[in-house]
C-alpha cells in the first residue's frame, strides 16, 4: 500500500503539451475519480504512473520511491483498460487467475484471489462462462480483474461511461466495500 505523488509533472509528444505541471497527491488508500474532456491527459496521467509513458518533466512518486527511472513490472502497479483485453477462450475464472499463474503464486491462493473477487463483483455465478456468453455490463464487471493482483495502485483510465454509472447508481455500496476492502490506492 501507498500513496502516489505527480511532483510538476509535464508529457510532451512533440509540441503537443499532454499534460502541463500537474501536482497531485493521492493518499493512501484514497479512492479519486478524474473526469475531463478529450485530450487533457486522464489517460497519459495513469500510463505515466505505470511507466507505460515517459515523463518529460518532473517526478512521479509511489510512497516513498520516485519511480520515474523504475521499470512498468518493478512499479507495482495493475491497469485496468478501457477495452476489456478478455481472453475469449478462457473462462471468466481463468481470465481473473490468469495474471497470477504467470506470477507462480500458489493454487490455493488463487483461487482465494480470484473467489474473493468474484463475490465483491458479484460474478460468482459466471466463474464458468467464456467472455462471449456475458453481456457487455457483465463482461466490463470483471474486467477489474486488477484486484486479484491487489497491487499498490490500479489506475482504471478512460472506464467506461456504462462502469462509472454504476459506480454512482445501485451497485456503488458493493464498489465501495470492495474498494474498501483492498489494500491499493486506485484511480477511474
Amino acid at each position: 500500500m501507498a500513496g502516489v505523488k505527480f511532483n510538476h509533472v509535464t508529457k510532451r509528444f512533440g509540441n503537443v503539451v499532454a499534460v502541463n505541471d500537474l501536482t497531485l497527491e493521492v493518499q493512501d488508500r484514497e479512492f479519486l475519480v478524474v473526469v475531463g474532456p478529450s485530450g487533457s491527459g486522464k489517460s497519459v496521467t495513469p500510463r505515466m504512473l505505470a511507466g507505460l509513458e515517459e515523463v518529460s518533466e518532473g517526478e512521479i512518486w509511489i510512497g516513498d520511491r520516485a519511480v520515474n527511472n523504475v521499470t512498468p513490472k518493478d512499479r507495482d502497479v495493475a491497469m485496468v483498460f478501457q477495452s476489456y483485453a478478455l481472453y475469449p477462450h478462457m473462462t471468466v475464472y481463468d481470465n481473473l487467475a490468469f495474471g497470477l499463474r504467470l506470477r507462480k503464486v500458489p493454487k490455493r491462493l488463487i483461487e482465494q484471489r480470484v473467489h474473493a473477487a468474484a463475490r465483491s463483483l458479484d460474478i460468482d455465478n459466471l466463474l464458468e462462462r467464456r467472455p462471449r456468453e456475458l453481456s457487455g455490463a457483465a463482461q466490463g464487471d470483471f474486467a477489474g480483474r486488477a484486484i486479484v493482483r491487489v497491487k499498490r495502485y490500479s489506475p482504471a483510465p478512460n472506464a467506461p461511461a456504462t462502469q462509472l454509472v454504476k459506480l454512482a447508481a445501485h451497485r456503488r455500496p458493493v464498489r465501495k466495500v470492495m474498494w474498501q476492502g483492498l489494500p491499493l490506492t486506485a484511480r477511474a
